[in-house]
């Protein structure tokens, strides 16, 4: 039965309706307008028929404020002064006044949050809005990306971002500038990373030359003896063992003093093994006054290298002869000089060859370095600063390029390497739209796909303003996401978007769910990863991520979905079997078992991920009193998940959000905690039905589905706000609804590609400009 308050609400609407004339409004054509819309119908108006028309009604209205004629979206926005003055009264308790019945704090936040969101609605068909930019630090995923492009780190340099601080996030992205902020913390991590950074990318300082570095020396064997000089005799064949370092792949020299006891009729045996490999041997004839010096030159890849020099024609007779092998010391010498020398990849981009004049040369290294990191050319004033540095630490004694470096680390904690800006002349005029120069859009557009600075080819399309056209910026966007770098959009995005992180931090009861091992949520959080860069790869419809006929599976995913066929570790796309539950993001063990409590699921935590993370509906947040589903009153101790959460339903305080929540969740219960399918749940059978209000009944994941498909447009505008949130750093205000939109309906022409979003994303105004901010409202 409906309400009362509903029954007026509805004659009321269509009273007015009928006495203008005119038939009742049409819903809104976009989904958030619908949206609204409906929660106004559903929601609200049954709030204000219950507190406020006996004031502010056709027969009486103080104030002159009529309130039973708010029926319609349209009416709303016509009122902004009169919704605005609603607001201050409700959310402050000051309507309905003292003495009045008055609507829980639950309720008037509902009607608080629905003025909110009406206040910042943007009708899809308004002029589009640029909206601000704000400086935005380089977060810790884009400074280790930065560096490893900058400096050519290999694979295998450590994670320089682990000593900063942790980010915060903001709008479900931890890229956001508004929320990056820079603690003196943080200050002393980049000063530690930098000098660490600039170590790991060109390695130690070099000295050429013949310059001995004596080795450290130790038996192999028992019968060996360490001398009181650090030597090793040698009484039976054994070898005298030590470690040397090559700080570069180069040329060396390795000399060895020893001596022998002659016994026999041959001179001891040397042979120089060098990791494990002879190298060299030698005859050795010196004697204790007169030690021998033997020395091999040889080529050495950079790194620790074992090196043995051993006694190989040991030779005794009792009483009578006796032959050993004393090695006195050994030392390394190199690398000999620089034209053998292999340097690191970073050291011959940015110390090859130039001018003879060690200033000259110090400001060429310079340039090419502070350009690369300031992703745009370094500036005169910029340039004389750091070789100002660089001829400080010359004048203190340093040699050449310990002083260059100790510029290039000044370089890495500059706010022009951790800060992205834009030099907009007119920064607090909101008036004044700015278009991005070539090198701010290059350096936008590679963090968007790359989280990383602008490549060669990128720099190159800035220095020559090709980069400002749509099609250069276009043949840039699909190379680079054809790019292995581009992984880290799909990490970074799809991570966050579809929650994927958090699968780390799962804290899973595995006593109860055992089979929940490393090794399957590394399956589990892979399946949607290399399920969401396929669809960017091929530009396949996003609508895939809602329902697909295959997936990404190894075998041992497979066997917890219960696919047949699929044998070993590589994940590799699998066709779903016929009839099989699964198909689309939501049945997908990762999404499932991050939408799951530590011990059960959760139909609220999985129905608030598809409205918010799908479809942009999210739901208020709950009042603070509300108590933890086992503890919902008069139910008995093993009543069913179901009934606990019907018990909440049943609380009108309750009923406005998890009516649409709960259905789009109990559909999944099919799925248990980590994913898995069942048909039972404590003994009893699964019931995954529901209703859900303009939708009917619907049961498991299939009919949750069928939602979804039907919901296709509000899902394509939602991941355009997604991914435009992404791209530029910035959560989306009322403003950015028509780029939205603009994005939204370019995809869909395009059979909703993915690929084709980023597109449209990238060529949108929004993307490419920006204005100056308004003061900021801090209500």
């Amino acid at each position: 039965m409906r309400s009362p308050s509903r029954l007026i609400t509805a004659t009321l609407a269509s009273c007015a309706a009928l006495a203008g004339g005119q038939p009742a409004p049409s819903q809104p054509a976009d989904a958030l307008g619908a949206d609204l819309q409906s929660r106004l119908t559903d929601h609200i108006a049954p709030i204000l028929a219950d507190y406020c028309f006996p004031c502010h009604s056709e027969t009486k209205s103080k104030g002159d404020v009529r309130l039973d004629n708010l029926t319609t979206l349209d009416e709303a926005l016509r009122r902004p002064d009169q919704l605005n003055l609603l607001r201050e009264l409700v959310s402050t308790s000051q309507m309905p006044p003292e003495g009045k019945r008055a609507p829980s704090d639950h309720q008037r936040l509902i009607v608080t949050q629905w003025l909110d969101a009406v206040r910042r609605y943007v009708p899809p068909d308004a002029k589009p809005d640029p909206g601000w930019f704000t400086i935005h630090r380089l977060n810790r995923n884009e400074y280790r990306h930065t560096l490893r492009d900058l400096l050519l780190l290999p694979a295998s340099a450590p994670d320089l971002s682990q000593g900063l601080p942790p980010d915060d996030t903001g709008y479900g992205f931890d890229n956001i500038a508004d929320v990056l902020s820079t603690s003196p913390l943080a200050v002393e991590a980049y000063l530690a990373a930098a000098e660490q950074a600039i170590e790991a990318a060109f390695g130690p300082i070099i000295t050429f030359g013949d310059i001995p570095t004596p080795v450290r020396l130790s038996s192999q064997t028992q019968s060996g003896r360490v001398t009181e000089r650090g030597g090793v005799g040698l009484f039976s064949n054994g070898a005298a063992v030590g470690t040397i370092t090559a700080p570069v792949t180069g040329d060396y020299v390795i000399r060895v003093r020893a001596w022998e006891t002659h016994a026999g009729d041959e001179f001891a045996r040397m042979s120089l093994r060098l990791n494990r490999k002879e190298v060299a041997t030698f005859e050795v004839s010196g004697t204790r006054g007169s030690p021998e010096l033997l020395e091999h030159r040889t080529r050495l890849d950079a790194g620790e290298h074992t090196l043995a020099a051993a006694f190989t024609n040991d030779y005794w007779k009792p009483d009578v002869a006796d032959r050993n092998l004393t090695i006195e010391s050994m030392t390394l010498a190199g690398p000999l000089d620089a034209s053998g020398a292999v340097r690191s990849a970073a050291w011959e981009t940015y110390f090859a060859p130039g001018s003879t004049d060690e200033r000259t040369h110090a400001s060429e290294v310079l340039t090419r370095f502070a350009s690369r990191a300031y992703r745009r050319p370094v500036a005169a004033d910029e340039l004389d600063a750091l070789v100002h540095l660089y001829e400080g630490a010359r004048a203190e004694g340093a040699e050449f390029e310990p002083a260059v470096r100790q510029a290039m680390a000044a370089v890495l904690v500059s706010p022009n390497f951790l800060f992205r800006t834009v030099a907009n002349p007119r920064p607090d005029d909101p008036g004044y739209v700015y278009r991005f120069d070539a090198y701010e859009l290059a350096t936008r557009l590679s963090y968007f796909l790359w989280s990383s600075m602008p490549d060669e080819a990128l720099l190159a399309a800035a220095a020559d303003r090709s980069i400002l056209t749509d099609e250069a910026l276009l043949t840039h966007t699909r190379r680079m996401l054809a790019d292995p770098r581009a992984e880290a959009f799909v990490s970074q995005f799809a991570g966050q978007w579809l929650q994927l992180r958090k699968l780390d931090d799962a804290a899973v009861d595995t006593t109860r769910f055992p089979e929940f091992d490393a090794p399957l949520r590394d399956a589990m959080t892979r399946e949607a990863s290399l399920f969401f860069a396929r669809a960017v790869r091929e530009n396949r419809p996003a609508t895939e991520l809602l329902d697909a006929s295959d997936t990404f599976l190894n075998a041992r995913l497979a066997a917890f979905y219960g696919v047949p066929g699929v044998t070993g570790d590589e994940m590799r796309p699998v066709a779903l079997p016929e009839g099989s539950h699964r198909g689309g993001v939501m049945t997908m063990a990762a999404v499932l078992t991050i939408t799951s409590s530590p011990t059960r699921t959760s139909p609220v935590k999985r129905g608030l991920f598809v409205l918010d993370q799908l479809l942009g509906m999210a739901p208020p947040p709950p009042p603070a009193d509300i108590p933890p589903l086992e503890q919902a009153r008069g139910l008995p101790e093993d009543a069913s998940l179901r009934e606990r959460l019907a018990a909440h339903v049943a609380d009108t305080t309750c009923a406005s959000c998890h009516t649409r929540m709960d259905p789009l969740g109990l559909a999944l219960e099919n799925f248990d905690a980590i994913g898995r399918w069942r048909d039972t749940d404590a003994g009893r059978p699964v019931d995954a039905s529901g209703e859900l209000p303009g939708h009917g009944t619907f049961e498991g994941p299939e009919g949750l589905r069928r939602i979804l498909r039907a919901r296709t447009e509000q899902f394509i505008e939602n991941l355009a706000g997604k991914m435009l949130t992404y791209a530029i750093g910035r959560g989306t205000e009322p403003f950015d609804r028509p780029a939205i939109r603009q994005v939204s309906a370019h995809t869909r022409a395009q059979n909703d590609g993915v690929r084709s979003m980023i597109e449209a994303v990238v060529l949108s105004d929004t993307f490419r400009t920006c204005r100056g901010r308004e003061p900021r409202d801090d209500r």
